[in-house]
């Protein structure tokens, strides 16, 4: 299916000052057609605020899902909004990855059924972050020219990944690799999505939730598709997340691996 209908799911925890750049970015997408749901791991007014200003002067259609602040369960939202989401193709963004203009566009050009597509992010260091939100400014306009002056002053970790290339058939040179597909932009259509059970949420602490989900994916037959040089993103600088259930969620990981799980252990996804 070429060009399938898309929709954008955006995750958010208590970062609205994030948030607000991103949306910023989403709503100067050069293509406007698709669905943006946000997915709040139960943020508060400031984060609602943000969302409803935002809906007040946007003409893209937007849905806020929220549920109650009980640590960390984005895997339990995700899930929520995939349930919600009414497009063929679902596109995942974390609330702190500012997107560039082409990134919904990339995006749709990069589907295919049976893959799910791993997209690049350039980290942005804290200096150029508070300068961002201070200011209020638009990163997501900037031209190359002007990024490759910003990372040769030591404010992003990368530039290359700014370049469009095609890469052919070394798209789908690596369809194992989970390791190429990150949480903070990927995407998938939604029935292969909803074949593994979505995401699993007995992953409720910070990391791997996302590899897992790939790994089961592969395992399934929904394959890696590169996505390098395309709707790549610039992932603001925060103080790392609690790392305290990572061991654990590490070896869940593993198990997916070691066993060749296709289904969540535990999902709120209907069959």
């Amino acid at each position: 299916m070429q060009n399938p209908s898309i929709t954008l799911i955006v995750s958010t925890y208590n970062q609205p000052d994030f948030l607000r750049l991103v949306l910023a970015a989403i709503s100067d997408q050069g293509d406007q057609s698709f669905e943006l749901l946000i997915a709040d791991d139960g943020s508060g007014d400031k984060t609602r605020e943000c969302i409803e200003s935002f809906s007040n002067h946007s003409q893209i259609q937007i849905q806020h899902l929220w549920h109650e602040d009980d640590g960390f369960r984005k895997s339990a939202i995700l899930n929520a909004a995939i349930e919600a989401a009414r497009n063929d193709y679902l596109v995942f963004l974390d609330g702190d990855c500012i997107p560039r203009k082409n990134f919904i566009r990339d995006h749709k050009k990069l589907a295919r059924t049976r893959r799910i597509v791993g997209c690049s992010r350039v980290l942005v260091d804290q200096t150029l972050t508070q300068h961002a939100i201070d200011n209020e400014l638009h990163l997501h306009r900037w031209s190359l020219s002007k990024l490759a002056q910003v990372r040769i002053s030591g404010h992003l970790n990368r530039f290359l990944p700014f370049i469009p290339l095609s890469l052919g058939p070394l798209r789908s040179s690596t369809p194992r690799a989970w390791k190429r597909v990150r949480g903070c932009n990927f995407g998938l259509f939604r029935k292969d999505l909803l074949e593994i059970g979505g995401f699993d949420e007995s992953f409720t602490g910070w990391g791997y939730e996302d590899s897992e989900l790939v790994a089961r994916a592969i395992n399934a037959g929904t394959f890696v598709r590169r996505g390098d040089y395309r709707a790549t993103v610039m992932h603001l600088w925060h103080p790392q997340a609690s790392k305290d259930d990572a061991l654990s969620n590490k070896s869940q990981l593993q198990d997916t691996l070691t066993t060749g799980r296709k289904m969540a252990i535990s999902t709120s996804i209907s069959s």
